[in-house]
């Protein structure tokens, strides 16, 4: 149990790592073609590679299988537009310089993923995880009122839409790529519309 739990910790860190850190150097870099333009670019080369490793690993037959659930696709359609709402206020703190700011949004999200499993799920809370809440609100608390000059609202966006992003996703078994490549071709056409809005 140990074991699998260091694993998965290690396995997180090393993610937030490489999002956080060459994720934002990468991002950074190609700016310049501005914020709306890359959030229509993630949507439309995520989408076609998901399509890509579907075909790969044989696995329209477990697309077709999640579609024809309405359940799934209504689950799917807030997650997506969850999904989306992340990755536009993420790209636009890059862009502008609210890095700090976004950043404080993923400080915020693993408690608030805490609190709504315990909403939500009926998650048990323990002594070392009430205290772990506790720390991190205060936390927060203290960088809202006195080190924030404003209100970070970069921050508190990107912490709710990935936090009920992963209690949404959570309430449906499906394989994490095949819902991702759902989610993509339901906000591709709603990021066109965007793209278009922008440059008439």
């Amino acid at each position: 149990m140990n074991k699998e739990f260091n694993k998965g910790l290690f396995l997180a860190g090393l993610g937030s790592f490489w999002w956080g850190f060459f994720g934002v150097l990468y991002f950074k870099y190609i700016t310049y073609i501005g914020h709306i333009e890359l959030v229509v670019h993630r949507c439309l080369w995520t989408t076609f590679t998901l399509i890509i490793t579907t075909f790969l690993f044989s696995k329209w037959k477990i697309f077709f299988t999640i579609i024809r659930n309405k359940r799934n696709l209504f689950y799917l359609f807030l997650s997506g537009f969850l999904i989306f709402i992340n990755w536009g206020v993420w790209i636009y703190a890059i862009a502008t310089n609210r890095i700090i700011d976004a950043s404080f949004g993923y400080f915020m999200m693993p408690i608030l993923s805490v609190m709504l499993g315990y909403i939500f799920f009926k998650e048990q809370l323990n002594k070392k995880r009430i205290l772990s809440i506790l720390l991190v609100v205060i936390s927060i608390l203290y960088l809202i009122l006195i080190s924030f000059k404003s209100l970070p609202w970069v921050g508190i966006i990107v912490a709710l839409s990935w936090g009920f992003y992963n209690l949404i996703r959570k309430k449906i078994n499906i394989d994490t790529d095949i819902g991702l490549l759902i989610e993509s071709l339901y906000i591709l056409p709603f990021a066109f519309s965007c793209f278009l809005l922008h440059n008439n």
